[in-house]
């Protein structure tokens, strides 16, 4: 089974809502900014309050087919970068496993050719939308942490539960997967999955029961990858899929279980058909809220 990336839950799917050029080509909307609570910003404070913010982990929730949230991802690394010291930030990617990781440095250190690095490193369909953050990374020196496990791990959860992990603790399997074992899925988390797998029309109830401790897992992974990473660096950017840390759960609420108090700022990138206000449900979604035009995915 699929684990839920990222889903539009923004309203119904607009065919044609942005301008549309002479030539046919569609003109997308600049994205707008927002604090959580709604207030309209520009983009030089919303660049602004990431800089300042004394957060240790900056996670960017995106929907992983938005190209705008792409490129404001590396808009957003380039300014962090210029405000710290060289070797104080890391990037984390939640579509990068822990297996990777010995490629990654090895491409980080011009090791390791392109293409040898896509080929061992089971990159994601869409790599080459990430591939600037990681040639930034690459040529100033930035750590980047392959922050998940291996997917064979969350097949054997969701075919057998949390439990089935178990059989791999005298193995070298744990260097792959958090402290076992990890927690489940809060109510909170568990109710906000099952309503998003109810918009996308799966009604059965024994599928999210299946699923949800898979996606826990993922994020459980993704917490104690970041965490271990704060012991080398000051500042971390996580981009992950929005489900993931959106209105303060999973992800984050495992952060707090391997480092409580741990102070993070939470920045989610929504495709929507509506620019100009966030509605209810957009509404405290995290801490900074950015709207694109659903045109960009």
């Amino acid at each position: 089974l699929k684990l839920i990336r990222s889903v539009r839950t923004t309203g119904p799917i607009a065919l044609n809502c942005a301008a549309m050029t002479t030539s046919g080509a569609v003109t997308l909307r600049d994205p707008t900014f927002f604090l959580g609570s709604g207030q309209s910003i520009d983009k030089s404070e919303f660049i602004q309050r990431i800089k300042d913010s004394s957060a240790r982990v900056i996670c960017i929730g995106e929907n992983h087919g938005d190209s705008a949230a792409h490129g404001l991802e590396l808009d957003i690394l380039q300014h962090i970068a210029q405000s710290k010291d060289e070797h104080k930030v890391a990037l984390s990617l939640e579509f990068y496993d822990r297996e990777s990781q010995t490629v990654i440095n090895e491409y980080l250190q011009g090791l390791a050719t392109l293409d040898t690095f896509l080929g061992d490193s089971r990159p994601p369909a869409n790599y080459i939308d990430y591939q600037p953050l990681l040639d930034h990374c690459a040529e100033f020196g930035f750590p980047v942490i392959a922050s998940n496990c291996p997917r064979r791990y969350t097949r054997m959860v969701s075919k057998s539960g949390r439990a089935s992990l178990e059989q791999l603790t005298d193995s070298k399997a744990l260097e792959l997967l958090p402290p076992l074992p990890y927690n489940g899925a809060s109510k909170a988390y568990k109710d906000n999955f099952i309503s998003i797998m109810e918009k996308m029309g799966n009604t059965n109830p024994t599928v999210p029961t299946s699923m949800l401790d898979a996606q826990s897992l993922w994020d459980a992974t993704m917490a104690h990858s970041i965490v271990m990473g704060l012991d080398k660096v000051e500042k971390i950017i996580h981009v992950t899929g929005y489900f993931h840390v959106q209105y303060g759960l999973g992800t984050l609420e495992h952060l707090q279980i391997y480092k409580p108090g741990l102070d993070v700022l939470t920045v989610i990138v929504l495709p929507s058909e509506e620019l100009d206000s966030l509605n209810e449900e957009q509404r405290n979604i995290g801490d900074l809220v950015v709207l694109t035009d659903i045109n960009s995915l």
